[in-house]
Order: structure tokens, then sequence, then C-alpha cells
């Protein structure tokens, strides 16, 4: 019933512009199922009181009707002037939960027990204090790659005693990306392709940034690299070798994948993506009528499993 209700109240339409205000047109209230249950035995009791001429019946049926009204106007103002300022969400892979952060503010009053939904998932329950800003964090399900738009968030509050719930309905232009599941599987490349182990060769090249280890001197190698400490206790002499991170630049190749599907396709290259970012690779992407040139770091790793995301979807 209550789906219904926000259905009823809420058609579809276009999306609600940041900041929201929680004024009284975006306010609604109706009586719980507890509510309806409690107002029948209220009438029960009253009906009671006038046929036995009752008049502790009477001073009770109106004792308990005038908490239910400041219990009603309690429940409405909880919500009534609450803002919702931003939201955002950070990408995730497919098959993951996605979490979109609003950030609440109350300008008068603490606010208690106020409920967040999105879409029917599960809800979260916060208080929101006074004048201050609230991050809070409302998660949604993402099992298919894409943009995943956040939907209505139903904000709602049963506080203080569950006889009415007030809510409010805000549609947020706000979407997550969602990237596709990693699919594990050989390092392929457009040049020919390279296995998982040459390619961990290909991350480490001769340099000067990390310790790699000691080998025999050879005549010629830099004094400066000698060990001496290891000469000095008689076990030889040995020079140091070192390492610096990243090789050539390799580039993911949508069609060097053969004749499998097209999402598992795009779930190796998320995979391999991956593989190259942590690497430290300089990598690129080239798909159907997109090509992303190498480069290395977190916005590249974006970039390509973005491009992965919305292949050949609209971004809705």
């Amino acid at each position: 019933m209550t789906g219904l209700c926000d259905w009823l109240i809420d058609p579809p339409r276009a999306f609600d512009p940041l900041p929201v205000v929680f004024h009284r047109r975006r306010v609604f209230i109706l009586p719980t199922m507890y509510g309806y249950l409690f107002f029948g035995i209220l009438l029960a009791m009253l009906l009671g009181s006038i046929n036995y001429n009752n008049n502790l019946g009477f001073l009770l049926v109106f004792l308990l009707g005038s908490i239910s009204l400041v219990s009603m106007i309690h429940t409405y103002r909880n919500l009534l002037g609450v803002r919702i300022l931003s939201v955002s969400a950070r990408p995730v892979f497919a098959g993951e939960t996605a979490v979109f952060r609003f950030l609440v503010r109350a300008e008068s009053g603490r606010r208690q027990a106020v409920g967040f939904l999105l879409e029917k998932e599960r809800p979260v329950l916060e208080d929101i204090g006074e004048k201050t800003d609230e991050t809070i964090s409302v998660p949604r399900s993402a099992q298919d790659r894409g943009i995943l738009r956040a939907g209505r968030l139903v904000v709602w509050t049963r506080y203080p005693l569950g006889l009415f719930r007030a809510w409010t309905i805000v549609r947020p232009d706000a979407a997550c990306v969602v990237y596709p599941r990693p699919l594990a599987g050989p390092f392929q490349t457009s040049d020919g392709g390279q296995s998982q182990e040459s390619a961990d060769a290909a991350a480490e090249t001769p340099g000067v940034d990390d310790f790699a280890g000691l080998k025999r001197y050879q005549p010629g190698d830099p004094l400066g690299r000698i060990a001496w400490k290891t000469l000095s206790r008689g076990m030889g002499t040995f020079t140091k070798e070192f390492t610096k991170a990243g090789g050539g630049s390799v580039m993911l190749d949508y069609d060097r994948l053969g004749d499998t599907g097209t999402e598992q396709k795009l779930s190796r290259l998320s995979d391999m993506v991956v593989k190259a970012h942590r690497m430290n690779l300089e990598y690129g992407l080239r798909l159907p009528g997109i090509t992303l040139a190498p480069e290395r770091g977190e916005r590249q790793r974006h970039a390509c499993l973005k491009a992965l995301a919305v292949f050949g979807k609209k971004e809705a």
C-alpha cells in the first residue's frame, strides 16, 4: 500500500535540481498499519464508553486521542525543513553494491530516525544533527555494467510513536558508473599478445628506483654500486641491482580476444586494465570506434573502465 501511495503522489517526472528543501507541499503523511489498528481500538473504546456512560472511559479515549494528534505533528515536523544539498557516487564493478552519498542538513532542531531508501533497496535509518552537514550513504545493487541512475529517493520517518508515516520523494540527477566485472585470463595485447609472466617481466626494467638484489661483480660495473658490507664480511665482491617500474606501452585490443561474446570480451578487458594499472604499465585501449591513447595512472584506469562500461549502451 505504501508503494502505491508513493506512485500516486509521485508519478514519473523530471529530475529535481539540488539543493532540495522539504517544504509543506513536498511532505505527505498517513497513518501506518499500527496507526489504523490504534484508531480502530480507540473507536471501539469510545463506543463502549458511550454505551455504558463511563466517564473514565471517555477520559482515556480523549487522552489517547490527544497523544496521537501530538504524535502526528511531531512526525510531520521531523521531515519539514530538511535539505538535500548534493549527491555523489564512486564507480563500482558489476555485481557489487553502489553507494550514493547524500549531503543532508537540518536547519532547525535535531531529526530522529529518518529513513532513506533508493528504489526498494535496503533502507538506511539515520539521525540528522541540528545545523550540521551529515553524509548519508544509501546503497543500491549494481548488477549490470553501464550507467546506474540513483532513481527515486524516498525519505521517510515514523518518529516518535510509529502511528504515522511522513515521507517525501526526490528524484536526484545522480548516476554511478558500473564497470564490467573482471574475468581472469591471460594478459593479451594488440602487438601479438603477452602472457602474464612476460607482462610482469616487462613491468620491471633496469633503473635506480627500487633495490632488486645482488649480483657478482663484473669488470666495468660502477664502483658506487659495490656492496661494501658484503665485501668486508669476506663473502665476495657483489654489486647492487636496482629496478624501476614500468616497461613499454601496451595496447589492449577488443579484436584480439577472438570470437567470444561481447560481454565476455569486455570483462576480459576490464581484468587486463586492472592488471596493467596495478603493474604501473603505460597502456591504451582499442574498441570498435573508440581508441584511448596509452597512458598510466588513476585517470587512465577510470577512462578505460568507463569506456568498457558504456560500450554499446546509451548513457541515460
